[in-house]
């Protein structure tokens, strides 16, 4: 498998997200204005992956609707919903006339960083895996699934309702991120059965049936410090705590860059946006969509622009929402 072989992405979006107490479906919520979809979406472009399978199920046509402007992506649905390894059994249509690695990401994952599968992928061709697992350690790991270990080879994935006391007592915990090669994959998926406590298909079962097969399984271990970019969103609480983790995320790279912020929690600034030195941001600034602002401007305070152009050394006057708006010299 070479590193210059475009990958596939699986991205697992069947859920409804019951403990968001909404009608619409768990990956359709917004973090900094996009749906959370979108994330996992962004990280298969910026793979230059292809295909890119989404699995649908709950409110398929909503979430289908929602990015239906994208061509690159396939749709394959999930009914009824059975567990991950049924999720991805629904993808496999999809991927068998592909040969290469595979991505298996969640929906409602918004903080994975690129990098951090970059190195899973690099390290997945340097040891020549067969099944690579995104694994953290945990203080206290709670109902993660746990991660059977010989050294450098991943064993089985435990899911804690299954899990004995022992078992349960290792701190070394799934992430829920896989990659792996397809065919083998494929093969894997075919033998998944519901013989545990949910009476479900897990995926993590197929981290046993590859070392079965006398195929390499390994789990790379992402920092406890940057847990955060495997955190699934559950409910409203997790969907504000994300929020909250990328808005600092992102305003901490543009403080670092020379943008002075006079209230950095009141400040959302989209990933999109593009800042030049010596911004001055007021409290309760929004900037979002392609919005541009040049060197030496002044933004005040609880201003919204959205897809807006502001001039080196302009001065926005506060309480304005905007979109499309060129702001040149002195504004008003």
């Amino acid at each position: 498998m070479s590193a210059q072989t475009k990958p596939a992405v699986v991205v697992l979006a069947a859920g409804k997200g019951t403990r968001m107490l909404s009608p619409l479906p768990k990956v359709l919520h917004h973090i900094k204005s996009r749906p959370l979809l979108a994330y996992s979406l962004d990280l298969a472009r910026h793979l230059r992956a292809d295909p890119v399978v989404v699995v649908v199920g709950y409110q398929a046509e909503l979430v289908r609707a929602a990015f239906a402007h994208d061509p690159l992506l396939t749709f394959a649905l999930q009914e009824p919903q059975l567990g991950t390894g049924h999720a991805v059994m629904s993808a496999a249509g999809a991927l068998k006339n592909f040969n290469g690695p595979v991505f298996i990401l969640n929906g409602d994952v918004p903080g994975l960083k690129l990098a951090t599968l970059q190195t899973m992928r690099q390290i997945h061709e340097s040891q020549k895996n067969a099944l690579t697992v995104l694994a953290m350690r945990l203080p206290d790991p709670g109902a993660y699934g746990r991660m059977l270990t010989q050294g450098d080879k991943l064993l089985r994935i435990v899911e804690f309702r299954d899990a004995t006391m022992e078992q349960r007592a290792i701190s070394l915990v799934n992430a829920g991120i896989y990659l792996a090669r397809s065919a083998e994959l494929l093969a894997s998926l075919s033998e998944l059965t519901t013989d545990n406590d949910q009476k479900e298909y897990y995926l993590t079962d197929v981290a046993a049936d590859f070392r079965r097969r006398g195929l390499k399984a390994a789990a790379v271990e992402i920092p406890a410090a940057n847990s955060f970019e495997v955190m699934g969103i559950n409910d409203r609480r997790e969907l504000a705590e994300a929020q909250a983790i990328m808005r600092d995320r992102i305003n901490e790279a543009w403080l670092r860059a020379g943008v002075t912020f006079m209230d950095p929690p009141s400040t959302f600034i989209e990933a999109s946006v593009r800042l030049d030195r010596d911004v001055r941001l007021w409290p309760g600034v929004i900037l979002t969509g392609r919005t541009v602002v040049g060197e030496g401007a002044e933004i005040g305070p609880y201003c919204h622009l959205d897809n807006c152009r502001v001039a080196p050394g302009a001065k926005v006057p506060g309480h304005q929402a905007c979109s499309g708006r060129e702001f040149e010299g002195n504004a008003d």
